[in-house]
């Protein structure tokens, strides 16, 4: 038995995850937005969640029980209240083939990292308040897109501006930087890169890159994106990964959004307008 192990107290909780690189990226991302996060472990998976001291972004975290390696957790479920930054730190010099054992004791949490050292860490387990507000959201589109492409035009956006814009239209979706220095990605339906895109009305909202940036690492985990918005509304994003490792992202919009988004709803109508009738016209010289 280790120093740490003997300092530990009774295992309430262990769990051997697979994926050291892949966990030490979830972690990363959620010390972005948050300084402490509440895991509820149960028979079914891990479950973290939060919202930033802000209150303009919310993340939930799940990874299914199936995902480890092993899984020793009693029937009434463990709490574990953790100091991101200081997890993220005990996993910042993983390798892609270490394992990571978590034990959970009342008072504390071990972490083990297994490769071709052993490294063991001893963090508090602390009273985090779980309580965050219920949300349920409504959305006017819905788009699923290829991770590796979305992420590139976020960050082409956040080069040019803090805010960006995101459009979707029945056949098309645009990310752009909603700044005098324009950047925009348009994906256009049927394109490889855009898989889905379900369209209600027009939508146009604005968001802010610094709290998109903190969370496009977490692309890494999947294959594709959802996203889901409204005119002025949250944005929505969820990222699964083939094991069913899933992360659902709620991000406000930026102040100062709503008159900017009606007014590139309403250049775009004017747009289609112009288009429409240059149409007409070349029908016309046609017939003649």
């Amino acid at each position: 038995m280790s120093e740490f192990e003997s300092q530990l107290g009774e295992v309430k909780a262990k769990l051997k995850y697979p994926s050291a690189t892949t966990l030490a990226t979830l972690v990363e991302s959620l010390s972005e937005l948050l300084e402490e996060a509440s895991f509820t472990i149960t028979k079914e998976g891990v479950k973290a969640v939060g919202m930033d001291p802000a209150k303009v972004a919310y993340i939930e975290v799940t990874i299914p029980y199936a995902n480890f390696l092993e899984y020793e957790v009693p029937e009434e479920g463990v709490n574990l209240g953790a100091n991101l930054p200081a997890l993220s730190r005990a996993l910042s010099r993983v390798k892609k083939t270490d394992v990571v054992t978590l034990e959970v004791s009342s008072s504390n949490l071990l972490v083990r990292v297994e490769g071709q050292t052993i490294r063991e860490y001893l963090l508090p387990n602390l009273e985090v308040s779980s309580e965050v507000p219920e949300i349920k959201l409504e959305h006017t589109a819905h788009v699923k897109i290829m991770s590796d492409p979305f992420k590139r035009a976020l960050s082409d956006a956040g080069e040019f501006g803090d805010v960006v814009e995101l459009e979707a239209t029945e056949n098309m979706f645009a990310v752009r930087a909603a700044s005098e220095k324009r950047v925009e990605a348009k994906f256009l339906s049927g394109s490889a890169s855009l898989v889905v895109i379900e369209v209600k009305e027009r939508s146009v909202g604005r968001y802010d890159f610094n709290y998109l940036d903190k969370v496009l690492a977490m692309a890494k985990v999947a294959d594709t994106v959802d996203v889901q918005f409204s005119n002025d509304r949250p944005l929505e994003l969820r990222f699964e990964s083939p094991g069913g490792t899933s992360i659902m992202y709620v991000l406000a919009p930026a102040a100062g959004a709503a008159p900017a988004a009606e007014e590139r709803a309403e250049a775009s109508r004017e747009e289609e307008e112009s288009e429409g009738e240059e149409a007409g016209e070349e029908g016309g010289s046609e017939e003649e």
